[in-house]
């Protein structure tokens, strides 16, 4: 883990976020149950009172909070990789092997004179050379 940046600025920064993140938890769960939001209340409190009085304090919990996002940067990149691979990338292989689908046109065909792609002749427009990208 590369170092990280524990000044009093970004350590309130990191405490307005979780204070806002856990008010915006609070009220959704306001919206839908209309009951049990003490709880998440007093977290986001404590962080913006922590944040604005002693953001000193929030530095163990960012640094706990920051292995955490490295823990789970490490899980969900290994798992949205497997799930890429495993889940779309092997069951069109198998179907092209199913097909016997060659896009490439890899397969040697002897009784070709050349694999040389023939394009179709066009007529020149200097308008073409702009904007080629």
């Amino acid at each position: 883990m590369e170092k990280l940046n524990l000044d009093k600025s970004s350590l309130r920064k990191f405490g307005v976020t979780m204070g806002i993140a856990f008010l915006v938890i609070t009220l959704l769960i306001f919206s839908r149950h209309r009951h049990s939001i003490l709880p998440t209340a007093a977290i986001s409190a404590i962080f913006f009172v922590l944040a604005f009085a002693v953001p000193g304090s929030l530095r163990q919990v960012y640094i706990l909070w920051m292995k955490l996002a490295l823990v789970l940067s490490w899980v969900n990149t290994r798992l949205i990789l497997f799930v890429i691979f495993y889940l779309m990338f092997t069951p069109i292989g198998l179907a092209m092997k199913l097909f016997n689908a060659d896009p490439l046109d890899r397969k040697i065909d002897k009784k070709k004179e050349s694999y040389w792609g023939v394009r179709e002749k066009r007529a020149f427009n200097h308008l073409d050379y702009e904007r080629q990208f």
